[in-house]
């Protein structure tokens, strides 16, 4: 009777039908992880990069004194840069902090606070004069499309990430 039953569980140990399913099943929830997470970093890159390029041209505006000189300055700060998103982001989506100084080390950006809804609740828009030291911030939450991804590489352990762009200048002599 034992030996019968030895012998069964040597015939089970040698038999090779179904590992191949097995060791892919164990296999495929990690790989899975692994390309999603490359697919996430990869679209939060290619935001950073149109969010830099967006930033950057409707910092021109502020530099060149086009956006002070409008009837409306934050209008005209936040159309130049939707127009520079290329429709691809919701624009209100995106906060804009712009701050003038007297000089480069009076500088002092305090840290985005989030309000219960995940929008900024310090941001400013006071763009100063001809001459002046201006920096503008622009902030973009990103939703991590795997929650569980989005866990891991989210901020404070929640879902998004803040995208954050930041361009620091003097404006250029203009009246």
């Amino acid at each position: 009777m034992f030996r019968r039953m030895f012998q069964r569980i040597g015939n089970l140990r040698r038999d090779q039908r179904g590992s191949v399913m097995l060791e892919y099943s164990i296999l495929l929830l990690p790989a899975l992880m692994i390309l999603f997470g490359i697919f996430e970093m990869g679209m939060v890159l290619f935001e950073t990069s149109v969010v830099e390029g967006a930033t950057r041209d409707a910092a021109r505006r502020l530099r060149t004194g086009q956006a002070q000189t409008s009837a409306d300055p934050a209008g005209a700060f936040r159309q130049t840069f939707c127009a520079s998103l290329f429709g691809l982001y919701n624009c209100s989506s995106f906060t804009f902090d712009v701050r003038s100084f007297s000089d480069f080390t009076a500088i002092t950006l305090p840290a985005p606070q989030f309000d219960a809804q995940g929008n900024v609740s310090n941001a400013q828009f006071t763009p100063g004069g001809a001459g002046t030291i201006m920096t503008v911030r622009v902030i973009y939450r990103h939703v991590f499309a795997t929650p569980l991804i989005g866990r891991l590489m989210g901020a404070g352990g929640g879902n998004t990430l803040p995208v954050t762009s930041t361009a620091v200048f003097k404006s250029e002599p203009y009246s």
